[in-house]
């Protein structure tokens, strides 16, 4: 098992210093931020920071409810900012297409609740690659920028979970929403990464991915998917536990492996989503110096024991504090880095 230690000074590239886009260590480290809600010279300064310190990959939310909140009409005024923060500092961004509006689902009350019709909702992920990806109608319109365009768009965020598929999760459904949304991506961008969710269970321990392996498993084992979206949070449990039920723990990620290639739909994986809490309040909080000596083994393990087929993987949180799911931020309220952060930093930088 790795021995961790938490490197307390750490060198940073310089201020807009570019970093090499083919450095094998950046390239699988991202980040899940939030930055596509905060005013555009905020949100670049939270990308350049984590820019700064090695990552160039965030996960953001490219929300439909936002950008199309009356059929027809878009509204790309926060993406085209976050776009443009990305292509400033030379980062890539993994879009992730969430969530229905009102008028696509029936519900007013909530956008957490998914579409009626699967080609509302194709329709949406094909415009955000007409958009972002090569040759977008942003990229044409801002000819300044060197194009950082998209090449991969995640189906929806955590459609196991009620709290994001209401009433409650359908795996034929998002099967359904899976194969609209990625045969009208392929068909205009086949560059274009598709990730849809392969978690092992839902809401209530509910069984998810092997349902959604059988619901259409001409898909699954088609090119239209690219690869699995998996989040591995495992409560206070290290990332080495072997003791508790493996649907439970962070090397899940075989079983879910081990069933797509059971199903002859073998692909990469991401991990879109890992972290610890640190909330004293919560029964599954750890120290920070914990969440630090976790999320760098965390990292430690998808980049070298699984690097064969683990392609990318993304720390939740890193983003403005009380924004969203603090006890989670690698930044504290104040502002100040976690060891946390300092951990990952000296994991990019040991492996560049």
């Amino acid at each position: 098992m790795l021995v961790f230690a938490v490197v307390l000074t750490l060198g940073v590239a310089p201020p807009e210093a570019a970093l090499p886009r083919d450095s094998v260590m950046p390239g699988r480290i991202g980040f899940t931020t939030a930055t596509v809600w905060l005013p555009p010279a905020e949100g670049y300064d939270y990308l350049r920071r984590a820019r700064d310190g090695g990552v160039t990959w965030v996960r953001e939310d490219f929300t439909w409810s936002t950008i199309e909140p009356t059929r027809g009409r878009f509204v790309w005024t926060r993406t085209d900012a976050l776009m443009r923060n990305a292509a400033r500092l030379g980062m890539h961004v993994l879009a992730i297409a969430t969530y229905a509006p009102g008028w696509a689902s029936g519900h007013q009350e909530s956008d957490k609740f998914p579409p009626t019709n699967p080609q509302d909702y194709a329709r949406f992920a094909g415009a955000i690659a007409e958009r972002y990806g090569a040759g977008g109608t942003f990229w044409r319109a801002n000819r300044r920028l060197v194009p950082s365009p998209l090449t991969a768009i995640e189906l929806w965020n955590e459609p196991w979970d009620a709290d994001f598929w209401g009433p409650g999760p359908e795996p034929a459904a998002y099967a359904r929403l899976v194969r609209a949304a990625a045969t009208v991506l392929k068909r205009s961008h086949p560059g274009i990464a598709v990730l849809a969710s392969a978690d092992m269970t839902g809401t209530g321990g509910v069984e998810w991915f092997k349902p959604l392996l059988a619901a259409d498993p001409t898909l699954w084992q088609s090119w239209l998917v690219d690869a699995w979206s998996v989040h591995l949070y495992c409560q206070d449990r290290s990332p080495w536990d072997v003791t508790s039920q493996q649907q439970y723990r962070f090397d899940r990620v075989l079983v879910t492996r081990a069933l797509a290639s059971q199903a002859a739909a073998a692909k990469p994986i991401w991990i879109t989503e890992l972290g610890w809490s640190t909330d004293p309040g919560s029964a599954d909080a750890v120290s920070e110096d914990t969440q630090a000596k976790y999320e760098y083994d965390a990292l430690y393990r998808a980049t070298t024991e699984w690097s064969s087929f683990v392609r990318r993987s993304f720390v939740f949180t890193w983003t403005k504090p009380s924004l969203v799911a603090n006890a989670y931020n690698l930044l504290r309220l104040d502002g100040s880095p976690r060891p946390a952060w300092q951990a990952i930093q000296t994991l990019i930088s040991s492996r560049r």
